[in-house]
């Protein structure tokens, strides 16, 4: 009698049960000692087999853990790094978390690039690149934070120094949070929207591309073949005649605009509220130079409304907008022009909250409105704060 393997059949693989592993070990030392030996587990062959069985089970689970790892669906950690590096794609590092900052003061003030501002938890943010007061008093600028940390809104307020003529500084929207690594989620997804990465001209290219790039959170590409301008979206917003459309959550701007200008290919216009002028580094001076456009996205807030049973937990407002929250951070990607279902946050909810107590979950754009799911444009990036859920004891 032998120890039973594992099988290896068109549909995966088979595991011996630890029972079935157990009997052929006690038969392989009933032919080993010729007898019957008494099968009580307590007894001192009992205990051997038993020991000898476990270390069994456990090389064939690990077996199997390496062989769902070859499949890019199950793969992680090292194992999913290496299916990446087929597509020549790694996993990124820490990517910290970015708000747009008003600054309202003297028009014509300049506010330099790396300029130290602090929020109400004493986290710092330091401005992205130099902005001058319009003749309106304002300027919006991108704050980028020291870490992967959250700031609600209207919490980034405190300067670290004074500067003539800037008078005062608010983020009116919840900041964009960051990722200390690329979860397993987001890489699985990148490396299924860049089958297309050696390939050029075509929309999955150019999506794969900006979304490699370090310090993007999240990618959307599309395009507009036709003479006429076309409208996509619930939005609506309007794409000019052959076009492309790249928006980019994070992520350097010259870099995002050089790598739409070398992968869209000759003749083709561009979307956006950001411009950006590069240079053809293949001549002499003077260069050659094309004026880019793609679009960085609305920080849109998403508000919650959550019905809980009486006899939740004291401190269950807390918990349910914390589940909230840590779910929405899961993922990053994926998230530009496309609809939000409130049930995807149910299970984090329900497994946060002792008993059943979750009653209803509904979003809205708007604060009012609840309903099933949301639709985003193009042009939108949702974002989650606390402040923006509402939690009802019914």
């Amino acid at each position: 009698m032998s120890i039973p393997n594992i099988k290896f059949t068109p549909e995966g693989l088979v595991l011996p049960t630890e029972q079935e592993i157990l009997n052929a070990l006690f038969d392989v030392f009933d032919k080993a000692f010729s007898t019957e030996l008494n099968r009580n587990l307590e007894t001192p062959q009992g205990q051997i087999i038993t020991a000898l069985t476990a270390i069994i089970a456990d090389k064939n689970n690990q077996i199997a853990w390496l062989a769902n790892n070859l499949d890019p669906l199950y793969s992680d950690g090292r194992m999913q790094d290496a299916i990446g590096n087929i597509y020549f794609l790694t996993r990124k590092g820490q990517i910290n978390s970015t708000a747009i900052c008003e600054f309202s003061g003297m028009p014509g003030t300049t506010i330099p690039a790396n300029f130290e501002l602090i929020d109400t938890n004493n986290n710092q943010w330091f401005l992205k690149k130099s902005v001058s007061i319009l003749q309106n008093g304002t300027v919006e600028g991108e704050v980028v934070a020291n870490g992967t940390y959250s700031a609600e809104r209207n919490t980034i307020t405190k300067m670290k120094s004074a500067i003539v003529g800037l008078d005062a500084v608010i983020n009116k929207t919840a900041a964009i949070k960051g990722t200390p690594l690329e979860s397993r989620l987001d890489f699985g997804k990148r490396i299924r929207n860049s089958v297309a990465i050696n390939s050029q001209g075509m929309v999955n290219t150019v999506y794969s591309k900006v979304a490699n790039l370090e310090g993007v959170l999240d990618c959307y590409v599309t395009d507009n073949p036709t003479d006429n301008a076309i409208t996509v979206g619930c939005t609506n917003y309007s794409l000019v005649p052959h076009s492309v459309y790249v928006a980019a959550v994070g992520g350097d701007e010259k870099e995002i605009a050089k790598t739409i200008w070398i992968y869209t290919g000759n003749g083709c216009d561009y979307n956006g509220n950001k411009q950006i002028d590069i240079a053809d580094d293949n001549y002499k001076i003077p260069k050659p130079t094309y004026k880019i456009k793609f679009m960085r996205p609305t920080s849109t807030p998403i508000y919650f409304q959550v019905k809980v049973r009486r006899g939740a937990q004291v401190d269950y407002e807390n918990t349910v907008k914390q589940a909230i929250i840590n779910e929405f951070n899961n993922e990053t990607i994926n998230r530009i022009g496309q609809p939000l279902y409130a049930m995807e946050y149910s299970k984090a909810v329900i497994n946060a909250l002792t008993g059943s107590k979750l009653l209803d979950i509904d979003v809205s754009l708007t604060a009012s409105n609840y309903r099933d799911y949301v639709e985003l444009g193009i042009d939108q990036y949702p974002t989650v704060s606390a402040d923006n859920i509402k939690v009802l004891l019914i």
